[in-house]
């Protein structure tokens, strides 16, 4: 319940700039603070939904994963075995840095989807075999493309 009222609260329709045709800029700030504050939010200001889906998925996953182990650490340290303890507390400490590298990386990619807002470009770099001409003849093609819209 909580995803829809913050989906409702920052997304909104993209407008067209009556005068210049233009898309409005995306705040640098706000998409890496949105990113911080939520999982996957950032991305979904600069309305990258599929990102925001597998980021937002890798962190609460990740995070639930420490928090299952900070439990079975504890239940360790309860039971006195201190194998076990030294155990989970390494694997919660391993998925805590995970979490912390998902969250930079989502910050970072919503801080360079917020600068690149409205810019859409596409790059496709080609290698393959040709298919083969009436001569029985195949090549190797190798093509660069690079289209703005």
């Amino acid at each position: 319940m909580s995803w829809l009222l913050v989906a409702v609260l920052f997304l909104g329709q993209v407008k067209v700039d009556s005068l210049t045709g233009q898309l409005p800029n995306k705040s640098p700030g706000r998409a890496v603070l949105f990113s911080l504050i939520f999982p996957g939010g950032g991305q979904v200001y600069t309305h990258n939904y599929w990102r925001a889906a597998v980021i937002a998925a890798a962190e609460v996953g990740l995070g639930g994963l420490a928090y299952q182990e900070h439990t079975r650490m504890k239940q360790a340290w309860a039971a006195l075995d201190t194998t076990g303890y030294y155990f989970h507390r390494d694997r919660r400490t391993t998925f805590l840095w995970w979490t912390a590298g998902v969250v930079v990386f989502s910050m970072a990619d919503a801080y360079v989807s917020a600068q690149m807002f409205g810019f859409d470009q596409e790059m496709r770099l080609d290698l393959g075999p040709t298919l083969p001409l009436a001569g029985g003849e195949c090549y190797i093609r190798l093509g660069f493309q690079l289209a703005w819209r």
